[in-house]
């Protein structure tokens, strides 16, 4: 069996949470097929006063094998790729718990120290950068895009791109804007194309334009001309902060679920 599986799947298997015994066990049902708890223990090598507590773990807790209700009880191996949705499935129940665990203990811990952090702050000045950044992001969108803006200069540019994303498969796709923007007729027609392709709601009040794509794994923030008092070029705001993209769809989020759908005639 050494000589038919690579040692380097046997480390993947490893680096899941399988032992040298269960992977011994798991390995010699996939290539000789289902046998019962002795020959398991001669064919894989498993001490036998060590296989019933080895072959409950991998039945019960992490649901890799399956036990026959025969005497004596054989045991079959479940497909690779359905012990590996199990195990991604029991990873991610696991970690959510655990990290939530964390997070509700320590955080208040942390918050109750004044600790500065250092993060770098990226101003883009620039009409044509910002475009040209808001735009890279729409083009890397896998899943989402999430977009926030009242300026009917961004909404005509990205239209087109957004509408590609759309075609490629990125399908979850909103658009929050500004309530004055539908008083006023070009803007209120170009959202009737944009909502050919994604939701639309509206506020009273937003606060500049952004572009948030693939729940939260990037984000860009563009404070235009009309924003400031006086006549200024455009600005562009990223971090490096881990956080920035979760916080930025964090607060598009709340925006978006206080917000009231456009209806367009």
């Amino acid at each position: 069996m050494s000589k038919e599986i690579p040692e380097n799947v046997k480390g993947s298997l490893r680096s899941i949470g399988l032992t040298d015994y269960e992977i011994s066990i798991y390995l010699t049902l996939i290539s000789k097929g289902p046998m019962d708890a002795r020959e398991l223990s001669e064919a894989s090598g498993v001490p036998y006063s060590r296989i019933y507590n080895i072959l409950t773990q991998l039945e019960k807790d992490k649901m890799w094998i399956i036990k026959e209700d025969s005497r004596p009880s054989r045991y079959f191996a479940k497909s690779p790729d359905e012990a590996l949705i199990i195990a991604k499935k029991q990873y991610s129940d696991n970690f959510n718990d655990h990290s939530n665990k964390i997070i509700h203990t320590l955080t208040p811990i942390y918050q109750s120290h004044d600790t500065p952090i250092k993060i770098a702050l990226y101003v883009h000045r620039g009409r044509d950068v910002c475009i040209n950044r808001a735009l890279s992001l729409i083009n890397l969108a896998k899943t989402s895009i999430y977009f926030t803006s009242n300026e009917f200069e961004l909404l005509e540019l990205f239209f087109d791109d957004i509408k590609k994303a759309r075609a490629r498969g990125v399908t979850d796709i909103k658009l929050l804007v500004e309530a004055k923007g539908l008083e006023v007729k070009n803007f209120k027609s170009l959202l009737k194309k944009y909502n050919t392709i994604s939701e639309i709601r509206w506020r009273d009040q937003i606060f500049g334009s952004s572009v948030i794509i693939d729940e939260g794994e990037d984000a860009f923030i563009i404070l235009s001309e009309s924003f400031f008092l006086k006549k200024m070029s455009y600005f562009g705001i990223v971090t490096d902060h881990v956080a920035f993209g979760p916080s930025s769809l964090y607060y598009f989020d709340y925006l978006y679920k206080s917000a009231k759908e456009v209806k367009l005639d």
